[in-house]
């Protein structure tokens, strides 16, 4: 139960070290955290690593927003979904009526069930390894962010209008209102050119 932590953060090392003060609540949020898991250890020390020196490191970073489909080997790499001081938090938009591009997907991931034309099936076999189900929700592979909720038409407008007038308050181009919405956790297969 002895463990050395390598960091690339002088920040973080010197907090857990004590020798400087977390500010900024989930800064002390996750220090709390921090500190619990190593209360658990026999022996802990933490260092910072220079930026020189943490290939390795980086590497490893990397590796969550690879697909690992065609390694032969079996590799263990465990992504976290959410932050471990914050649980998820979706907002209810708008219930949509009928179907919409994401029905194909939501059957094929929740019933198995796919188009009888054998090349639409496949291309939503494709399409689904992005995609993924939870508690009945459709949510698409990031790499900004853990998950993409799916919205419909109906809700893709209210989230344009949102971004443009409402909550938002941005009058931007296309590609701002895009990625406003990426970053605000949502995804269609038109965004962009509804965003027109």
């Amino acid at each position: 139960k002895n463990i050395q932590a390598n960091v690339d953060s002088k920040l973080v090392a010197n907090q857990l070290l004590g020798t400087y003060v977390a500010k900024e609540d989930n800064m002390i949020k996750y220090l709390k955290i921090a500190k619990g898991l190593v209360s658990g250890f026999k022996t802990f020390s933490i260092s910072q690593v220079p930026r020189s020196k943490k290939k390795k490191a980086d590497a490893l970073s990397k590796i969550t927003s690879t697909s690992f489909a065609h390694l032969s080997k079996q590799v263990l790499v465990e992504v976290f979904e959410t932050k471990s001081i914050t649980g998820k938090e979706v907002t209810a938009v708008i219930e949509e009526e009928g179907p919409t591009w994401m029905t194909e997907l939501v059957n094929y991931l929740q019933e198995g069930t796919l188009p009888a034309d054998e090349k639409k099936a496949r291309k939503i076999r494709l399409k689904a390894r992005q995609y993924e189900l939870i508690e009945g929700i459709l949510y698409k592979r990031s790499f900004l962010t853990p998950w993409l909720r799916c919205v419909g038409p109906l809700q893709a407008e209210y989230v344009i209008k949102e971004i443009h007038e409402g909550l938002c308050s941005m009058h931007a181009g296309p590609q701002s209102v895009v990625a406003k919405a990426i970053r605000l956790g949502y995804f269609w297969s038109t965004m962009h050119r509804d965003a027109q």
